[in-house]
């Protein structure tokens, strides 16, 4: 149920942040953290489940959605650099709180 959770919020946080930066088609920005979460999420959480790699993992995320977000919202590196950063870092210190209590 955490797990459920906590990419509901992801996915919720991280559009919060596409929708600040990139401020149009909210709809569709809603869609692309939907998409993009429900890909990355579940693996993260797979390889983090009991281990020490969160570090590790959440650099291999950041790396992958700055890619996904470069190719669906049809931006340039530097701003999909930049949403990808700015949302994984808040969403994986929320989910790692949520995660741990």
């Amino acid at each position: 149920m955490k797990i459920l959770l906590i990419l509901i919020f992801t996915i919720l946080i991280e559009f919060f942040i596409y929708s600040i930066i990139i401020r149009k088609e909210f709809r569709k920005l809603f869609l692309y953290s939907l998409l993009i979460n429900s890909f990355t999420n579940p693996l993260a959480n797979l390889f983090f489940n009991g281990t020490n790699w969160f570090l590790f993992i959440e650099i291999a995320v950041f790396i992958v959605e700055i890619f996904l977000i470069k190719y669906l919202l049809k931006i340039k590196y530097w701003k999909a650099i930049l949403i990808s950063f700015v949302a994984n870092l808040i969403t994986s210190m929320v989910g790692l709180f949520l995660f741990l209590f």
